[in-house]
């Protein structure tokens, strides 16, 4: 969706969750309450999908948690039903939204009327702004494959091939998907809608966790041998893949 598009609204039935969800990457999803088994069928049913909002106050399971208001939408690829009815869950996160009020329903989860969120419009820019996003874009990218490369060094594993996107908003969601920081950090770079002040957040960030990385010293007492399981590095989905572009096609929302 580009960001000069008038924002669409829509309803979208809402997963509180203690993490962030960003566009083209993925989430997987362990679903055993009895709501959230109700709420996936459904989405099943229809081809449609739902929205992943992190918990601002509450839990995941139990009484219903108070979200925060902006999430992203999450298009089921695959679901693997179990025996117990529990369900085994990989969705793909789309388009941002800010949830405006939520729908008082006879349902067991929550129900958003939401509205598309995108940042403001980068087009139409005179020659000096071009260049001042491309050296910004440029700068950002350099530090993230050096972050991206400490990080991994520091546990010992490779560094799987990451190509970063083209536009400025996206490569500022990217940055914010991999970086290693708390979900509140994430959420608020998820809530901007300046594509500038996004990735001059991030560069501050990776420029002190380079520094941070790089400070620490060697131990060479030390022989335990580092795992994979002690990084994530999240890689982003395959938007050229024809099931993503057909799944997307065929959703009802």
């Amino acid at each position: 969706m580009s960001s000069d598009s008038s924002p669409r609204l829509y309803s979208l039935p809402l997963f509180p969750l203690h993490t962030v969800l960003f566009p083209h990457f993925t989430l997987q999803l362990h679903i055993f309450e009895e709501r959230y088994r109700v709420m996936i069928a459904e989405c099943m049913e229809k081809n449609a999908p739902f929205g992943v909002v992190l918990i601002q106050e509450g839990t995941e399971a139990g009484a219903p948690a108070t979200p925060y208001e902006v999430g992203c939408v999450a298009r089921i690829l695959a679901v693997k039903n179990l025996e117990d009815g529990r369900m085994l869950l990989i969705a793909g996160g789309d388009e941002r939204f800010r949830v405006l009020e939520y729908f008082e329903a006879e349902l067991p989860y929550l129900v958003g009327r939401v509205e598309t969120l995108c940042d403001g419009p980068r087009s139409g820019l005179d020659a000096e702004a071009q260049l001042d996003d491309e050296t910004l874009m440029d700068d950002s990218k350099i530090l993230l494959d050096r972050y991206l490369h400490v990080l991994a060094e520091r546990v010992g594993i490779p560094l799987p091939e990451v190509e970063f996107p083209p536009e400025i908003e996206q490569l500022g969601l990217f940055i914010a998907a991999v970086a290693q920081m708390p979900a509140i950090e994430k959420q608020k770079l998820l809530e901007m809608t300046d594509s500038v002040q996004r990735l001059e957040a991030e560069k501050d960030f990776l420029q002190e966790q380079i520094e941070a990385l790089e400070s620490i010293p060697d131990d060479p007492s030390s022989d335990a041998e580092p795992t994979e399981a002690s990084i994530q590095i999240a890689l982003p989905i395959d938007t050229q893949d024809a099931r993503w572009k057909q799944y997307r096609g065929d959703s009802r929302n």
